[in-house]
């Protein structure tokens, strides 16, 4: 088991990184990704690599995603009532914690 310790002192952290400490599949955050961009929910700030093809998250992205992994598997919001949850609110009101 990877220690997730190690993760948090990075200001940047990859695809992989990310679905360790959210518990959620790599496959599923870049649905995600997709669905929020559909919905024009610009919500996320992710950085993509040079190549253009690696995912990098900031902190304020995992922190984005852990409330939307609240919202979807706690609360069952669909994705688009979890994107608009949280343009409603700002960042630092929801505190959601997983």
């Amino acid at each position: 088991m990877v220690d997730t310790q190690d993760y948090n002192n990075k200001l940047l952290k990859n695809i992989n990184e990310v679905s360790i400490l959210i518990g959620i599949k790599k496959h599923v955050l870049r649905h995600w990704e997709k669905r929020i961009e559909e919905l024009g929910g610009n919500i996320l700030s992710l950085r993509k690599g040079r190549d253009g093809k690696r995912r990098y998250y900031r902190e304020e992205d995992i922190q984005i995603l852990k409330k939307i992994k609240y919202l979807m598997y706690i609360k069952k919001f669909a994705m688009k009532g979890a994107v608009n949850e949280i343009k409603k609110k700002s960042k630092n009101t929801l505190n959601y914690e997983i």
